[in-house]
């Protein structure tokens, strides 16, 4: 079987855009959570700390209010590279991707009972490069 240096090349190009992808980072328990579906798992004055961390895992950050409340921080990005990004050359002058963000923001009271919560879903648009 003989191929042809365009062959090779299409193989080539295609084999590095499979490999590069999609990068997610952060908590894989958000990965399918909704509004609704976080609404369902979190009852504010009934949840407890142990319930969350069943629900979610261990938060990505943890901090405290003034008054000494705990809060816990769950998040998680999913970027989607723009095509131009595997164009040769072209890609270091403008490239980016489409950000998916979900965060989880749970705050406690003293006895570590959700007090309040809040879950976002943003989207948005990273941009770089020389021309940027």
């Amino acid at each position: 079987m003989k191929f042809t240096k365009n062959t090779l090349l299409i193989v080539a190009l295609s084999a590095t855009a499979l490999l590069v992808g999609c990068a997610t980072t952060g908590n894989e328990h958000l990965e399918t959570a909704t509004q609704s579906s976080v609404q369902a798992q979190i009852q504010q004055g009934k949840s407890t700390k142990q319930d969350i961390q069943d629900a979610f895992g261990s938060p990505n950050k943890t901090t405290f209010t003034d008054s000494g409340l705990e809060i816990w921080t769950y998040e998680l990005a999913h970027a989607t590279p723009h095509a131009i990004n595997f164009v040769p050359i072209v890609g270091a002058f403008a490239h980016g991707a489409d950000v998916r963000k979900k965060t989880l923001t749970v705050l406690f009271d003293d006895s570590g009972v959700v007090k309040k919560y809040t879950f976002a879903e943003t989207t948005d648009v990273a941009k770089g490069g020389i021309g940027q």
